[in-house]
């Protein structure tokens, strides 16, 4: 099987949403962007899925070989050694992301929020810096520090709602990605929450949150400028249809304790559309 083909297939299986957005990138930087998509992939369903930290020690193994040009003979790396030639990039962001699962892998407390902000930059704060160079090249060969606010704002914001999505699963697999400190300003009973009972206190935690991510999708949509023109659209597109996730948890009445909420195909094509239009209201697309 083509390499490519390998990553394309693990993000088709995985994602619908990144799969639709980031499928309307041109090839090499769909190539790019779906290798590296594959390899967070891998790592995440080792720890998630398998319960495996072997995995992720080899990981760290491959990825840094994979930098020093020691290339593994399998295609989910030899399409990233290929992504990292076109797009110079830094392994850090890798071992980061490695980091975080074994963070995950070993139940590390999340007690304060400084907690919870390090642990949504692990495990998507990385993913964001990740994508930089693909998305944002040019921004990224001026080592804009402004552009890596940004990208680690917004895999901030979309880790914050794949906690607030998940919740019912994780309350299954009994973890709790909330910070202590906040279940207790909130008076948020866990017993209660595993009970599929929404409470007043629940809804408040879960609105504080959705503020939170909204602030730090914004960040992303005012700083549009920054990533290259032909990838401005997708990547626009892939965070519209993240944030849908949350309006959609709202409008049901904060039930992400008993389901998984999602954006439909319809509701994505009428955001398409509207996306369209206020980025031609910017001048970002033609």
């Amino acid at each position: 099987m083509d390499k490519y083909e390998y990553c394309r297939e693990i993000i088709e299986e995985s994602s619908a949403t990144f799969s639709k957005a980031f499928g309307m990138l041109e090839e090499k930087r769909r190539n790019a962007v779906f290798s590296i998509y594959a390899f967070c992939r891998k790592a995440d369903d080792a720890v998630d899925v398998h319960n495996d930290i072997e995995t992720i020690k080899e990981l760290e193994t491959k990825i840094q070989k994979t930098f020093d040009g020691d290339v593994p003979d399998e295609p989910l790396f030899q399409a990233l050694y290929e992504t990292i030639m076109r797009y110079p990039s830094d392994v850090r962001a890798y071992l980061d992301l490695l980091e975080g699962m074994k963070d995950d892998y070993n139940d590390k407390p999340i007690k304060t929020e400084k907690d919870f902000d390090e642990y949504c930059y692990k495990a998507a704060g990385s993913v964001g810096l990740m994508l930089l160079p693909v998305l944002a090249s040019e921004s990224y060969k001026k080592n804009s520090k402004k552009l890596k606010d940004v990208g680690v704002e917004l895999g901030k914001a979309m880790q914050i709602t794949n906690i607030l999505r998940d919740v019912r699963d994780d309350l299954q697999d009994r973890r709790i990605y909330f910070p202590d400190e906040i279940l207790e300003q909130f008076q948020v009973n866990i017993k209660t929450l595993r009970t599929g009972t929404v409470t007043p206190e629940y809804k408040s935690l879960v609105e504080n949150y959705i503020d939170i991510a909204k602030e730090k999708y914004k960040i992303f949509y005012d700083n549009l400028e920054l990533f290259d023109k032909d990838a401005i659209y997708p990547t626009y597109a892939a965070a519209k249809f993240y944030e849908g996730i949350l309006d959609e948890i709202r409008k049901d009445g904060y039930t992400n304790i008993t389901k998984r909420h999602y954006v439909g195909k319809i509701r994505k094509y009428f955001m398409l559309k509207k996306l369209r239009r206020d980025l031609k209201k910017r001048g970002l697309l033609e």
